[in-house]
């Protein structure tokens, strides 16, 4: 083997993993195949073995992970194919060629390495294991399996496997690699430990958490009375806008009555008016009246007495209903009410009980306040046909027959 080769085959693989990899690799990058081939030489440096073929080794090293750009599930024999052509086209002898060969097989391999060479191959083929972002790295090749074959174990399963790996299957050979590289890989499995403790940690919590939601039903139950109460205050809220707008309406037509029509009636000649304008305005004052009514608050309730509060007949929540107390018995009948979840509920439940009531109330008013002016505004259209049709038509006639004075 020659410099030469090596440099050839140094370019021959970059201008390979430059076409043929695509947005799918992650991990086996130009940039890994060239980290690797950094790493063989630092231990090729470091080596005192004089029989190691330092060019056969940093070809096995190039070629190492060639294969995953032509068939990433075959690899291996992907990258002994590329480097037996490679090496032939640079007229290598055979037996140098099968030695290359030889070396990249036997690095994917986990028997022990037969000689150094082997020994060093095989510890670059795995130099990310005591990598400084061995986790990033090891969620990129999970990632990009991922791209490959459609699916791939969670993120937990996959680093359980790898401490799998290198607690147990992987250990570095050469002297180098124990001595510069064997650190970082132990921090390394201690930071997996750690992730899956932290991961199992926050499993049982989730577990937890949903078991005892599952069990105990507190946060239905007060998910329950908080969307009926604030449902309650918007029907509320819904029946005083109603109210108003009607209110609003009769005001302005009132308004325009006074305004525009009432001063006309005082003319003989516009009495037949009278009795449409005035069933008109009777009517929009008795909606008015109703539509006030429907909004007026009602605030103090003379009727509640301390038995009341003491046999919990009474809605205490209401301030109606306590704003008259002192401040003293007021915390106490707090306290007696917040001692138990059973007092509780049975609070909020008369809470919304009353609240219903009062809203039975304010739309049963509101309804008839609605009837009343939609028959006021019928029997005044009426009214005013009537009047236009009968009265102003014997005023016409009336000054028809009437002889013009000389």
């Amino acid at each position: 083997m020659t410099e030469i080769t090596v440099t050839k085959a140094e370019k021959y693989i970059k201008n390979l993993l430059s076409e043929q990899m695509n947005k799918n690799f992650l991990f086996h990058s130009q940039s890994y195949a060239s980290k690797t081939v950094k790493k063989a030489n630092k231990i090729l440096e470091s080596s005192a073995n004089e029989n190691i073929d330092p060019d056969s080794v940093l070809l096995a090293t190039w070629f190492l992970h060639a294969g995953f750009s032509i068939d990433y599930d075959n690899h291996v024999q992907e990258s002994v194919y590329l480097a037996t052509n490679f090496l032939q086209e640079n007229s290598c002898p055979q037996n140098e060629i099968t030695f290359v060969v030889q070396l990249i097989e036997r690095a994917w391999k986990n028997d022990k390495p037969k000689n150094e060479a082997e020994a060093i191959v095989k510890d670059v083929c795995t130099w990310f294991y005591a990598s400084e972002d061995f986790e990033e790295m090891l969620q990129l090749l999970r990632l990009e399996l991922e791209n490959f074959n459609g699916t791939n174990p969670d993120l937990d399963t996959w680093r359980l496997n790898y401490l799998e790996k290198l607690r147990i299957e992987h250990r570095y050979y050469t002297d180098f690699a124990k001595e510069n590289w064997q650190e970082q890989k132990e921090e390394n499995i201690l930071s997996l430990i750690s992730r899956l403790q932290k991961a199992e940690k926050t499993e049982k919590k989730e577990i937890l958490k949903a078991k005892l939601k599952d069990e105990s039903p507190q946060r239905a139950i007060q998910s329950l009375y908080r969307i009926e109460l604030r449902n309650h205050i918007k029907l509320s809220d819904i029946a005083d806008t109603k109210a108003n707008i009607l209110l609003s309406v009769n005001a302005i037509i009132i308004s325009l009555l006074l305004a525009n029509l009432i001063p006309k009636l005082d003319t003989p000649s516009n009495s037949y008016l009278i009795y449409p304008t005035v069933i008109f305005v009777l009517f929009s004052i008795a909606s008015m009246i109703m539509s006030v009514l429907a909004t007026r608050p009602k605030v103090d309730n003379t009727n509640v007495v301390e038995e009341d509060i003491k046999k919990k007949d009474t809605n205490f929540l209401f301030f109606g209903n306590f704003h008259a107390m002192e401040l003293g018995d007021f915390k106490s009948k707090l306290r007696d009410i917040i001692k138990s979840k059973e007092s509780i509920y049975d609070s909020l439940s008369m809470d919304l009980y009353y609240l219903g009531k009062v809203l039975q109330e304010k739309y049963r008013l509101l309804r008839w306040t609605y009837t009343v002016f939609i028959i006021g505004v019928i029997l005044s259209v009426i009214a005013f046909g009537f009047a236009l049709k009968y009265y102003g038509m014997e005023d016409e006639l009336l000054d028809a027959v009437t002889p013009v004075p000389k």
